[in-house]
């Protein structure tokens, strides 16, 4: 079995040439070009490689959460980090880690079908074809001076693109790698640079990052990546349907279809009592539901909506001067006899839009955080939270429901 690597530094496209690596079944490379799509040599699977900017690798360190909270809690973070809308990226979470921290790959929702028309079998971003088990970071730099930076395991083992011609002059780091070390609580003591830079570039660099070691390293190939980090990358493509299983023999399909024949047709008798009576039960619904989507002056289209109820009840309430229940002031009311188990001085913000509540807090213990929240569910609120860059943020509305 043969193995075609295509290193994708842009969106696939027919015209472009791409850098590729053929490997054997050993994974050994044994050929590398650079072609447009019809010149790349025939393999028994094609996999894409995609460079830092099209599969960013972040990192998050969170206080423990449950499977069915992480995803919510990396979304909240994401939203102060990209400059993208989040709702045209397809995001991948890894589990949690024991220290805390979690990785998260994004890629664009079109890129993985356009992979597809190349024949593309898997996707991995090459962030993730150099290891962080050393406590060291590594900047990747390619012969052509593309790379990227990936952080070491204490920092979350996250990455970003930093290509060696951003630096505007050979004398000091480039701006992205400073701003990156100032902003770490604990800055690495040992940077490896795989690139080619003379020595004396190395010694100014040094004195302005104030890292301990400075390591030059051949230049960074990703097809010379250690084989068995290729098999540990994450997966970006979304699964495809499974493939039907193998054929039966003739006979084994005849006793098989005289069971779901069978099956089926008890299936259908019992399902057909369950539907009449469904039916006509809806209908009688319906028929209510018309009856009061005319008397509260509602098109049909509108009371099939039940957020468009909850506005009808909210106004009707606004006109008789009685406030709706999920006004600024009501809702505050129900939210603030949990709100005041925060800590003094915790809150810092709070700001009413949409039908919900926004909160700021300064970062809170897990427990506070779950008691908090717990507390608000209790009395029939809806809750959506996460950790951010400056401490807690919580978004409280009621349910949505038709009065």
């Amino acid at each position: 079995m043969t193995v075609l690597r295509i290193f994708f530094d842009a969106p696939p496209s027919g015209t472009r040439a791409f850098a590729w690596a053929l490997f054997d079944a050993q994974g050994t490379c044994v050929r590398e070009g650079r072609d447009p799509a019809e010149h790349w040599p025939r393999s028994t699977r094609r996999e894409a490689v995609l460079a830092a900017d099209l599969a960013p690798l972040l990192a998050f360190k969170l206080p423990p959460l449950s499977a069915s909270r992480l995803d919510g809690a990396v979304r909240l973070q994401l939203e102060d980090r990209l400059a993208t809308p989040l709702s045209t990226q397809r995001v991948i979470v890894s589990p949690q880690q024991r220290d805390g921290w979690v990785r998260v790959l994004l890629i664009e929702h079109t890129l993985p079908e356009a992979l597809r028309r190349f024949g593309i079998d898997r996707a991995f971003s090459e962030t993730e074809l150099m290891d962080t088990a050393t406590d060291a970071w590594h900047w990747c730099v390619s012969p052509e001076g593309r790379g990227f930076m990936r952080r070491d395991r204490h920092s979350g083992g996250g990455a970003f693109a930093l290509d060696l011609s951003s630096a505007a002059s050979r004398e000091v780091p480039p701006t992205e790698l400073m701003l990156a070390l100032a902003a770490e609580t604990a800055p690495p003591k040992t940077l490896y640079i795989h690139a080619a830079l003379p020595s004396e570039t190395l010694s100014s660099w040094q004195r302005a990052s104030g890292i301990g070691r400075l390591i030059i390293e051949p230049p960074w190939r990703w097809a010379h990546a250690d084989p068995a980090l290729y098999a540990r990358a994450t997966e970006l493509l979304p699964s495809l349907e499974p493939a039907s299983p193998p054929h039966a023999s003739a006979a084994g399909w005849r006793t098989a279809a005289a069971l779901v024949g069978i099956a089926l047709g008890l299936h259908v008798v019992a399902t057909a009592a369950t539907w009449g009576s469904a039916l006509w039960q809806h209908w009688q619904i319906s028929r209510g539901w018309q009856a009061l989507a005319a008397e509260a002056g509602l098109s049909e289209k509108a009371a099939a909506i039940p957020p468009q109820w909850s506005r009808v009840y909210a106004e009707a309430r606004h006109r008789a001067g009685l406030p709706a229940p999920d006004d600024a002031l009501p809702l505050l009311a129900r939210a603030a006899p949990s709100l005041q188990t925060l800590p003094p001085g915790a809150l810092r913000n709070a700001v009413y839009a949409d039908r919900a509540w926004t909160f700021e807090c300064t970062p809170l213990d897990a427990a506070v955080q779950k008691s908090l929240e717990t507390g608000l569910r209790r009395t029939g609120l809806q809750t959506m939270s996460g950790n951010t860059a400056a401490g807690y943020r919580l978004r409280v509305q009621t349910q949505t429901y038709a009065p």
